[in-house]
């Protein structure tokens, strides 16, 4: 028996593409303390990562001017007027800011902050009022100069029944309190769909997480404010937020932090840790790591990235409007985007691929989630605009084939996730909770401006996107404030762009599309052929791209489909070839069946599972089992044993087996094992597999034709494989969901496979005689 082919290469160790729709997290209104989620794109030309010299924590340890690189052509004919016009923003305040001097004391070995915050009001407050602290907050203080002012403290909020002074008189007063944040950190995570965790505020040894939605500083409801921030913590402990950087300094045996934080910050987080900075003069904005220790090799990488991706999307929609950025590094899991910084978890930073992924997203949201906010009562629009500027984008400018790729796999992904039930209006998305979240509210909405650029063109579609950025930059925005710009802007026929957004926005599901009635006929001048393009269910408008091949080339059309049925025929000199319907994957549809390759996302979103755990599998093997369950989202599902299940146990249900399982078991259970998989006691192989070693676990996901509709899956540790490595591959399984088949060695993927679709309802191949 021929094992599997490995390469354990971290190269290779996640595809990008899954990593990024199922690791990042998003944006969560209506509290903005939560930052923005997380590209796949080419290493920028002429940009090589710059070795991290020696310096202490306090002082730049990298600097470098940054160049130019190049864009693609439909980026510039938006410069020059368009631009100037565009761009001539500036933030309008109803009235002046407050403004906040705001002194933090860290203590980690007590899991403490202490706080004083001098508030200067800019306006009276009113007679009465209440500030915002987390409701841990104890020995809380509040002075109107040298006197108490009175006042009571309840959940989180200080209610001040009657404001001192006159309303003519200029208004100070000082708060103070402590407290302890100490939510548990996640131990060994399986799943990513809420990248928080739950954790909203965490004071440890190792650094601080501070969300806004902690109440870790005084908030005042419907007052913008401004901030100066000094923190304070032991020495060689250094603390990031938004906003513009002053100083770090050593100051008597601690170090001081201190930021200005200008008041189109809504949510204020702060990060601390004991960070290694790293610098980069972009000749705009300053660009800066924070790293770990260990980590700061990687330093030189992620500035380069940072300062290409600023670049790339200042060209393409408008200024950066923050004094920095900078990526910071957590002590446990994140992939946050917060106003000018972004935070990603050690394990996470580490990987090869995310400069040029993930932290392209997190950039994107500098614009989209950071600088233009979201309205959260109409949904949240920035996750799928982010993810088709930065995510999608970065692949159409690699290739048109990877731009179709991509395309395609939004579609398995949302047919396997969400098309059986889970799929909802975008006008309800909030945040990714779930796969099924993620796969409508990133991929679905990222199709929907896909759709709504082809309608538009390229400069009437870029334009329009400048126009709201310019317009309404630091305002919460609606889906219904795009539909006005790219009506405005983009000269969109008001009403087909009022049902184009009521059916893509406000209505779940996605049209089911099928080539029907086809015939061909030959005649003196040529081939007649006709047909229709047929839709199921409620009808949506569409506009939907026929093409007709054959030896002499390729004949295109585009049917408008407004109702259930819609007639084309062509008329060509040259013997037709084959007859297909949206070729090029710009229209989001419900795939078929027939096209939706068995997947690890198919069994993520199977709705009916049962599991298997071989006769065979030792105890330790049991709770990898449920490991591997609780990873795939389907932790539910019962575990029956392999000596017990009957047939009726899987009739009409989708069958996960785990194991090796008996011969007689593995015929009825397992009867179609497609693409060459082979299993024995010692080893495993599968068509399509590459690389070099010998892998020690494999999962693999078949359609079974005994049961029509139904899934089949076995994750197939091999025989005296180490339970770290089956449990370390039983974890990352759930990153590879596009693929049918995945191998691994000692934990690590070594080889992966997608089983080919070559049926579809809208292709019809003329064969033989016509």
């Amino acid at each position: 028996m021929v094992r599997s082919p490995c390469a354990a290469t971290e190269e290779r160790e996640v595809d990008a593409f899954e990593w990024r729709m199922s690791y990042h997290r998003i944006s969560a209104p209506p509290d903005r303390s939560d930052g923005s989620e997380s590209s796949i794109l080419s290493p920028s030309p002429g940009l090589n990562p710059v070795p991290l010299e020696k310096g202490n924590a306090m002082n730049p340890v990298i600097t470098k001017v940054y160049r130019m690189h190049r864009l693609p052509a439909f980026v510039f004919v938006l410069t020059g007027a368009i631009l100037t016009a565009a761009f001539a923003f500036s933030p309008v305040e109803a009235s002046p800011p407050d403004r906040h001097r705001l002194l933090v004391q860290l203590r980690p070995q007590e899991k403490t902050l202490a706080v004083r915050d001098e508030i200067q009001f800019s306006s009276h407050p009113g007679d009465a009022f209440s500030i915002h602290i987390t409701p841990k907050a104890r020995r809380v203080s509040l002075r109107a100069g040298v006197s108490e002012l009175p006042h009571s403290f309840q959940a989180g909020q200080i209610f001040i029944p009657q404001t001192p002074g006159s309303p003519a008189d200029p208004l100070t007063l000082s708060l103070s309190y402590e407290a302890v944040f100490d939510d548990p950190l996640p131990d060994d995570p399986v799943s990513f769909d809420n990248p928080g965790f739950g954790v909203t505020g965490t004071i440890v040894p190792e650094g601080a997480f501070l969300l806004a939605g902690s109440g870790w500083y005084p908030r005042i409801a419907g007052r913008s404010a401004s901030v100066y921030l000094e923190v304070s913590a032991p020495r060689g402990i250094t603390a990031v937020t938004s906003g513009r950087l002053i100083r770090h300094e050593d100051l008597d045996g601690r170090t001081l932090s201190v930021w200005e934080i200008e008041p189109t910050v809504e949510g204020l987080a702060l990060s601390a840790g004991p960070y290694v900075r790293g610098s980069l003069e972009t000749g705009k904005v300053p660009v800066y790591t924070y790293f770990f220790p260990q980590s700061a090799r990687l330093s030189g990488r992620y500035l380069e990235a940072t300062a290409s991706h600023l670049e790339f999307f200042e060209l393409l929609h408008g200024p950066y409007a923050f004094s920095k950025f900078s990526v910071v590094e957590n002590f446990f899991p994140t992939g946050y985007g917060f106003p000018s910084y972004t935070l990603l978890g050690t394990s996470v930073l580490s990987l090869p691929f995310i400069p040029d992924t993930s932290l392209r997203h997190e950039v994107a949201h500098s614009w989209w989630g950071n600088g233009v906010l979201v309205a959260p009562e109409s949904g949240n629009w920035c996750e799928g605009l982010t993810t088709y500027v930065s995510d999608y984008l970065s692949q159409e400018r690699s290739s048109p084939g990877e731009g179709l790729l991509y395309r395609r796999q939004i579609l398995q992904e949302y047919a396997s996730l969400a098309g059986s039930g889970e799929d909802f209006p975008l006008s309800r998305f909030l945040g990714r909770t779930s796969p099924s979240t993620r796969v409508v509210g990133y991929g679905k909405s990222a199709f929907v401006f896909h759709m709504i650029r082809r309608r538009l063109g390229d400069e009437r579609f870029w334009k329009s996107l400048q126009r709201i950025y310019g317009d309404r930059l630091f305002q919460e925005t609606s889906w219904d404030d795009f539909r006005k710009a790219f009506t405005e802007t983009g000269g969109w026929d008001p009403r087909e762009a009022a049902r184009f957004f009521d059916q893509w926005i406000q209505q779940a599901g996605a049209p089911r599309l099928e080539i029907q009635d086809v015939h061909i006929k030959e005649g003196d001048a040529g081939w007649l052929v006709e047909g229709s393009l047929v839709q199921a269910g409620k009808p949506y408008a569409l506009r939907v791209p026929v093409h007709l091949e054959s030896g002499g080339g390729t004949e295109r059309q585009t049917i408008r489909l407004e109702g259930g049925s819609a007639s084309f025929s062509f008329n060509t000199p040259n013997r037709p070839e084959r007859l297909v319907a949206d070729p090029e994957t710009h229209v989001f549809r419900h795939l078929a069946p027939q096209e939706i390759p068995a997947t690890v996302n198919s069994i993520k979103g199977s709705r009916d599972l049962v599991a298997v755990l071989a006769a065979s599998a030792d105890s330790g093997f049991e709770s990898i089992f449920g490991l591997l369950l609780e990873s795939l989202n389907q932790g539910r599902a019962a575990v029956v044993q392999e000596d017990r299940v009957k047939p009726s146990d899987i009739q009409g249900r989708d069958v996960i087996f785990f194991g090796r399982p008996r011969p007689a078991t593995l015929q009825w259970l397992l009867p179609s094992k497609p693409n060459g998989i082979r299993l024995s006691a010692d080893g495993f192989s599968y068509d399509g597999a590459a690389g070099e070693g010998s892998g020690d676990s494999l999962f693999a996901v078949f359609k079974d034709p005994e049961r029509k509709g139904r899934l089949s899956a076995i994750f197939y540790p091999l025989e005296g494989a180490a339970s770290d490595s089956v449990a370390t591959a039983a974890r990352k399984i759930t990153h590879y969901g596009k693929f049918s088949a995945v191998s691994f060695a000692d934990g690590t993927n070594c080889s992966k496979t997608i089983w080919p679709v070559t049926e579809s309802p809208l292709i019809v191949n003329f064969k033989g005689p016509l």
